[in-house]
């Protein structure tokens, strides 16, 4: 038995099985399986179609609200004792509405009986969740109720059975959905955090340019004043040579090939801030290659105060450097560590220009780089002179959309993904140590080559 539908065929199997075994003039044989609380009875029946002459059975399932009849009350007065058996004879009037009541109920047995309906003695027999009976013209033997008993006994079990089973389907229901709830909302998540990781990348890039348009702002101004000046000595050594004075000109001549130097020179260096930019704002393939780390950190250090500049133009600090000379070139992704450090250090930036904002007294914006060899790894040290960090919050730092910035102002997503970038992307390692009122520092541990 596997579903309710089936009960139905169970009691037709009763009452046939039943019949052969010679219980008394057998009309009916019943399953109900009660609602106590609800005072409600489902009743599945199987009964011999008396309407025809070939041997069928009508066999329907119905609800029977217990406290519409009397039979119905008194089966639920059954159901509230300890008995286990009970038979409750029906006639007259009783009789008459018992029938009247299954007939509206059950479109099957409309008019079954006819004008004459017979008195009948329904013979009940208690399982685990509600009662197996049958009717007959008269009362049942010992013999009868025994296997009336051992049929509720068997019952009991495969019900009991089939309610584990329905249960169990049920919680198998209720975990699809469950599961799928799960899958859709983490579908919306992942959707969410992509677009606060695409947020966290374009600040990064935001800053990033700032940098940079100020650091290419100052080779662009060498050329336009040299090619100026450059012009106005090419005027005045043309009006020289006009004059015949060809000395004076190859004087001219010289400073002029001094000043292409210097236009080819700084041309070069604003050629190459494009080509760095492109090179560690492009998202590469993720391989990792030999790069001069000491340059890396170099170039965001400045990147990175000159960004803040541009969002602040009163914004001042000392930038510091102690670069290991011995590093030499090592094995990294510079696109990944390049944002890396352009997070630390701008919030590095942040924490001394917030500082100063307090206007202590003699102080000093610093924040310094540092690279050195650490066993056979590197270590890359981000260190500022800011409030430092609290103890209680140093833990959550590094957890996504974790941030103490004013809401707007930050995605909580940048110490993550630094960290995940040392952590996963490199196998290196990512602390910070931090002291009240002295400042903060970030150190970065990557393995060797």
């Amino acid at each position: 038995m596997q579903r309710p539908e089936e009960l139905k065929e169970v009691a037709q199997v009763m009452r046939r099985e039943m019949g052969l075994l010679g219980v008394e003039e057998l009309e009916t044989s019943s399953i109900y399986i009660h609602d106590q609380e609800e005072k409600k009875t489902e009743c599945w029946y199987a009964i011999k179609d008396i309407r025809e002459e070939e041997k069928v059975m009508v066999a329907d399932h119905f609800v029977l609200d217990l406290k519409d009849t009397w039979v119905g009350r008194e089966m639920l007065k059954f159901y509230e004792t300890k008995q286990e058996q009970v038979s409750i004879v029906m006639k007259g009037d009783a009789r008459k509405e018992w029938i009247v009541y299954c007939e509206k109920h059950s479109k099957a047995l409309q008019g079954y009986y006819g004008e004459v309906i017979p008195e009948r003695t329904y013979h009940l027999y208690k399982f685990s969740h509600g009662a197996i009976g049958v009717a007959t013209p008269a009362d049942l033997s010992e013999e009868s109720w025994g296997l009336l008993k051992r049929a509720a006994s068997v019952f009991s079990l495969a019900y009991s059975r089939f309610k584990d089973l329905t249960q169990a389907r049920l919680d198998l229901q209720r975990l699809k959905e469950e599961k799928k709830r799960a899958e859709d909302a983490l579908k919306e998540l992942q959707l969410t955090q992509q677009q606060l990781v695409h947020a966290e990348k374009m600040a990064s890039l935001g800053e990033l340019t700032a940098g940079i348009a100020h650091e290419i702002k100052n080779p662009l101004n060498f050329v336009n004043n040299f090619s100026e000046v450059t012009r106005e000595l090419v005027e005045e050594m043309i009006e020289e040579l006009k004059n015949g004075d060809a000395e004076e000109a190859d004087a001219i001549a010289s400073d002029v090939i001094q000043n292409l130097e210097k236009i080819v020179h700084h041309g070069q260096r604003a050629d190459s801030i494009v080509r760095g930019m492109l090179q560690h704002s492009r998202s590469g393939d993720g391989q990792k290659e030999p790069t001069d780390l000491n340059a890396l950190a170099d170039e965001y250090l400045r990147l990175a105060y000159h960004g803040l500049r541009a969002q602040d133009k009163s914004f001042n600090a000392a930038m510091e450097t102690e670069l290991d000379e011995t590093l030499g070139q090592v094995n990294i992704v510079p696109q990944e560590i390049g944002r890396v450090l352009l997070n630390l250090l701008t919030n590095a930036f942040h924490a001394v220009s917030e500082k100063k904002l307090k206007k202590p007294e003699g102080y000093q914006p610093t924040v310094t780089v540092k690279t050195k060899k650490a066993g056979k790894g590197v270590e890359i040290r981000v260190s500022d002179n800011g409030d430092g960090i609290p103890e209680k919050i140093r833990d959550k730092i590094f957890q996504p959309f974790f941030t103490t910035k004013p809401t707007g102002q930050g995605t909580g997503l940048g110490l993550s993904m630094s960290y995940d970038i040392i952590t996963k992307g490199h196998e290196g390692k990512m602390k910070v140590t931090s002291e009240i009122g002295k400042g903060t520092t970030f150190t970065v541990t990557l393995p060797g080559n």
